[in-house]
């Protein structure tokens, strides 16, 4: 039992080591891609041009993403949440009757 859950703690650092040095790597190579385009730019353009259409294609791909990270608005319930929803008016009305009853019991003893 305890051999399993060693290997899957394992098997789920080397995991998130791999995919934080995956991440740091690509974070350099845009780095550097970015660099080269700027360099490209301003040989092309006066600075200031380069540097705009830098941040433009820099804030452009940030909104694509954001746009793609925001979530849906589609109220779509799961169907379990629909039936346990449509159930619970007559399981509310028979916890009030049951309360009602034991009420009315507890006076008739006393």
């Amino acid at each position: 039992m305890f051999a399993r859950l060693r290997h899957q703690i394992k098997k789920t650092a080397q995991r998130f080591a791999l995919g934080g040095i995956g991440a740091v790597l690509a974070l350099s190579g845009i780095g550097f891609l970015s660099a080269s385009a700027l360099l490209l730019l301003l040989t092309l353009t006066d600075p200031i041009t380069a540097c705009a259409i830098m941040g433009g294609a820099f804030l452009g791909t940030g909104l694509l993403f954001m746009l793609a990270a925001r979530p849906s608005h589609k109220h779509d319930t799961p169907k379990h949440t629909q039936e346990s929803q449509e159930a619970m008016p007559p399981v509310a009305a028979a916890f009030m009757q049951g309360m009602a009853q034991g009420m009315a019991a507890g006076r008739v003893r006393h």
